[in-house]
């Protein structure tokens, strides 16, 4: 697994040989949660023709759709695994130790 994107405090864009996956930080008020989805192929392509631009909208997207609750009316994305969540602290812990 391994970091491909970020934008610091609000989402990020993760990779490993099965897939592309997508943690967004949705923030209300005190409260603050992630929201961790697996990429579906026509995502992948329209990040791969559209670029970061393309992830940064779907991301405010997501969050808005979880501030209205209703993700699941607009999106069909699965979730993350546990283990596949893991790995992407792993990945984020590296890329953070790099910066330092």
């Amino acid at each position: 697994m391994q970091l491909i994107e970020i934008e610091p405090y609000f989402w990020e864009l993760y990779e490993d040989s099965e897939n592309i996956y997508l943690n967004v930080c949705i923030n209300m008020s005190a409260v603050s949660w992630a929201k961790t989805i697996c990429l579906d192929k026509q995502t992948i392509q329209q990040y791969q023709t559209q670029g970061k631009g393309f992830i940064d909208d779907l991301a405010k997207r997501i969050e808005s759709s979880q501030f209205r609750k209703d993700y699941e009316r607009f999106y069909s994305f699965p979730d993350a695994s546990a283990e596949q969540k893991e790995g992407m602290l792993l990945a984020f812990n590296e890329y953070r130790a790099k910066q330092n």
